[in-house]
């Protein structure tokens, strides 16, 4: 492009339209850079892995829900990393819902090839920025990211991601039960995805963690009986379903607020 610049430089006549062009150039870029500020607040969150360093910023307000870190994701890469960090290395993992792409970073540092999805661009937009500033401690882990947009509604989409990312070794993700309607098309993501040998994890916190929802002051509320039970027949009419506990370790570790309540979460397969 700068011989193009150039090229135009040595016509008086053309001079104008350099200008017109280095004009556009940089309120280009200072868009792009206004729109990533935008997609982020300075509250930095750092993930409780033991072997890496990795921290991301949350969103502002009016990207959602999904602009927070919450307990229960945090209690996922506690979970990841303690029982499956060797089956992670040289895996293939989709998150769904990758919200600010704590878990999906902090899975890759364990050497895993993650794709991580979204249905919401900004919310990629801040996954990008943290990907980017937590990419040191990634390939250092042997691990890579790819960021998707994708709706579960989108059938298409969906194929296409597990035609071209897959076959995934895990799916993995957290607080996306908390909405009832949204469950059928999640659990047909699922089925596309999955295939025999795929582990999936989804987190959902308990109901002891309704404070941690009321001090960010957003909704939607933790999941309530009702609403799992729903999810619990779509599953099971696709999958080996079995809703588990993980009591994390004793010692103290960093993003965790204490050993209690322990991480509750649904652990899918497809069976024979």
């Amino acid at each position: 492009f700068a011989m193009l610049l150039a090229r135009v430089a040595l016509h008086p006549g053309l001079r104008h339209r350099k200008n017109a062009v280095c004009r556009f150039l940089g309120t280009a870029a200072q868009q792009a850079s206004n729109t990533l500020a935008s997609t982020s607040n300075d509250n930095r969150v750092a993930s409780p892995l033991k072997e890496a360093q990795i921290s991301v910023v949350e969103g502002v307000p009016n990207m959602g829900v999904g602009r927070s870190v919450w307990e229960s994701g945090l209690r996922l890469i506690d979970f990841l990393e303690e029982e499956h960090r060797d089956s992670l290395r040289g895996s293939r993992v989709l998150e769904l819902g990758t919200g600010t792409g704590i878990v999906g970073i902090s899975v890759a540092s364990m050497g895993a090839s993650v794709v991580m999805t979204d249905r919401e661009e900004k919310l990629l937009q801040l996954v990008n920025k943290n990907i980017e500033a937590n990419k040191e401690t990634i390939v250092r882990g042997g691990g890579e990211t790819a960021t998707e947009l994708m709706d579960w509604n989108n059938r298409a989409k969906t194929a296409q991601v597990a035609l071209t990312k897959g076959p995934f070794d895990y799916i993995i993700a957290s607080d996306i039960l908390y909405s009832s309607p949204s469950h059928a098309m999640l659990v047909e993501t699922l089925w596309q995805c999955a295939s025999i040998d795929t582990k999936v994890f989804i987190a959902y916190p308990s109901r002891d963690l309704e404070w941690e929802v009321r001090s960010k002051g957003v909704d939607p509320v933790p999941p309530d009986e009702r609403c799992l039970h729903k999810f619990t027949g779509l599953a099971a009419e696709r999958f080996d379903s079995s809703i588990a506990q993980y009591y994390p370790p004793t010692e103290p570790r960093r993003g965790l607020t204490n050993t209690e309540p322990s991480l509750h979460f649904f652990a899918l397969t497809c069976g024979d």
